[in-house]
């Protein structure tokens, strides 16, 4: 009765602060894990939102006021209660009545309160919406004279932006606070720092004013001096690098020796090795150079496709007392492998296997992929045997693929078969990509019809699923011989064979390695077939890919017949819903 739901609203007005509290916890933070009060609690509350019943509201407050675990109320979501767009004829409880229980009596509560909703709101896929969220976070704060406005607003923009960042969303904390921008003073620390990230991940070009405003209130972390390096790394700004490198210094900053390495893995990352060498060689950090720093630095130099660089870098580790590490050859090798140095990495495998340093599966593979690179293949294979032999060092996809592929370029079909099934008595299943590289090994020398049916059925035996992939590669090496009657044979019984309908391009690409040679006759006969597919309705043709076909044909002399054919496709086109 609307007498009985005011009195028992006037009772909940003067419920003790503390007992309001509790209940608001349970609300707001969707932080803490449930207990068994929790899910009691919940119950009270979702019976008062969903019919009315205030007097459960009281219940709960009355049997639970020692209760204070903050756990989430999944029915109603802390980003609810900053949503004023509901109809205000719904049957629940008004909206007047849920923020008198989501407002605790104290400032501090009710931005705390806010701050949740808002990173809620953003959890929950809503980032979108920040803008016309933190307005109406303003205009709630606004209702209280106790509150200063715009610590509120920068406390509401903190909230939202690390929510963003946590969730990747770096344009909508960009956006959220251009939307704010005029209405937060100076900001905070927090602020500058979240943007200066998220315009690091996104837009480098508004990284400076960012930067500088951190700068203008306090010292960066060393996470800010890592973005402010991804952003000059990103320019290759190396003079501008250097007066904020200066006026850290100035200001006192020291840099950490971890947070140098990740500053230099940014530089290598983005091939700035004069950024990576400015950065070293700078006193603001007073960490000792280590092996990691080095290492890094010789990833730089890699990447910027300096190898000798590499070799200055590790000698100079060298001198200063530092043992290179496993990662230190690997470096070294990948290095020579990309500037085709063939010689210098063997002698750098050489020296990895006198360090005392046992080589990985790694080195083996990238020393591997510098042999195949260089022709030596019998040599490649002698490595792939070591590995097999050793301990910890046994060859993956990866690695068998190298040394197929190498034998497959060369058209030796036989040798990359061996390969491959020296792989799978490994136990290690071929992909389709396998299977494929070795039937392009028929491609690259003419191989007889038989030859490539044999390798294809060999392929299938070990597991291959053919794809139109692999039909284009067979119909390439069969038109190289001019074995037009085993690829017609091929694309006819391919639904039954290969489990696939041939492409209209399948057709087309056979079609014109036909009219190459001047076999205009084949050429109709693989059209007909193309017909003959379309009308069985295992696949369709468009009018222009017709044409198209029509024109090949008729290049040949073969323009009358060719034309019968196109007139069915068309006809069989139009009938096609």
């Amino acid at each position: 009765r609307p007498s009985a739901i005011l009195l028992l609203s006037a009772v909940l007005r003067t419920a003790a602060d503390s007992t309001e509290q509790n209940v608001v916890n349970a609300v707001v933070a969707p932080e803490a894990s449930k207990s068994h009060d929790t899910f009691i609690v919940e119950g009270f509350l979702e019976a008062a939102c969903t019919v009315g019943a205030f007097v459960a509201v009281a219940a709960a407050k009355g049997a639970f006021s020692h209760w204070s675990p903050r756990a989430p109320f999944q029915r109603l979501r802390a980003d609810k209660l900053v949503d004023d767009s509901e109809d205000s004829h719904s049957s629940g409880p008004s909206k007047q009545f849920l923020r008198s229980v989501a407002r605790p009596s104290s400032s501090p509560s009710r931005s705390t309160s806010e701050t949740d909703a808002l990173a809620a709101a953003v959890r929950s896929g809503r980032a979108w919406e920040l803008p016309w969220l933190l307005d109406k976070a303003r205009a709630r704060a606004q209702e209280y004279s106790d509150i200063d406005i715009e610590i509120c607003e920068v406390e509401h923009l903190t909230s939202s932006i690390r929510a963003c960042a946590a969730r990747r969303c770096f344009r909508e904390a960009l956006r959220a606070y251009d939307h704010v921008a005029e209405r937060i003073g100076e900001g905070s620390v927090g602020i500058w720092s979240l943007l200066l990230y998220c315009s690091a991940e996104t837009e480098f070009r508004r990284c400076g004013y960012f930067w500088t405003r951190l700068c203008s209130i306090a010292q960066p972390a060393g996470q800010d001096f890592v973005n402010m390096v991804r952003w000059k790394a990103h320019l290759g700004d190396s003079e501008g690098l250097r007066v904020v490198l200066s006026q850290l210094k100035n200001a006192g900053f020291q840099l950490t020796g971890l947070d140098r390495n990740r500053a230099l893995a940014v530089c290598a990352t983005e091939g700035s090795l004069d950024l990576a060498e400015l950065l070293s060689e700078s006193d603001i950090c007073d960490a000792e150079m280590d092996t990691v720093t080095y290492n890094t630095l010789m990833k730089a130099a890699s990447q910027a496709g300096l190898p000798e660089r590499c070799f200055e870098f590790s000698s100079q580790m060298k001198k200063e007392g530092l043992m290179p590490s496993e990662m230190t050859f690997g470096i070294l090798l990948d290095a020579c492998i990309a500037a085709k140095d063939f010689t210098t990495a063997r002698q750098t495998f050489e020296d990895l296997r006198k360090s005392g340093i046992i080589p990985n599966a790694v080195h083996f593979t990238t020393f591997l992929k510098g042999l195949v690179c260089s022709g030596q293949l019998i040599a490649a294979e002698a490595l792939l045997e070591e590995m097999l032999n050793s301990s910890g060092t046994q060859p993956d996809l990866v690695t068998y693929s190298i040394l197929v592929k190498a034998y497959a370029d060369r058209g030796e079909v036989s040798s990359a078969v061996r390969i491959l099934e020296k792989m799978v008595g490994q136990g290690i299943t071929p992909d389709a990509v396998m299977f494929n590289i070795i039937l392009t090994g028929c491609c690259a020398k003419p191989t007889d019809a038989a030859n490539v049916s044999r390798v294809l059925n060999w392929s299938m035996q070990y597991g291959l699923k053919p794809s139109t992939t692999t039909l284009s590669i067979l119909i390439k090496a069969l038109c190289q011989t001019e074995s037009w009657d085993s690829a017609c044979e091929v694309l006819e019984t391919a639904p039954k064979r290969l489990g696939l309908w041939p492409e209209a391009r399948i057709y087309a690409q056979l079609l014109q390695g036909c009219i190459k040679t001047g076999n205009g006759r084949k050429a109709v006969e693989v059209y007909s077939a193309m017909a003959k597919a379309v009308k069985s309705g295992g696949i369709t043709v468009d009018e222009v890919t017709s044409t198209r076909l029509l024109r090949l044909c008729g290049t040949c002399g073969q323009q009358e017949a060719a034309s019968r054919i196109h007139a069915e496709l068309c006809r069989l086109g139009r009938r096609r819903p």
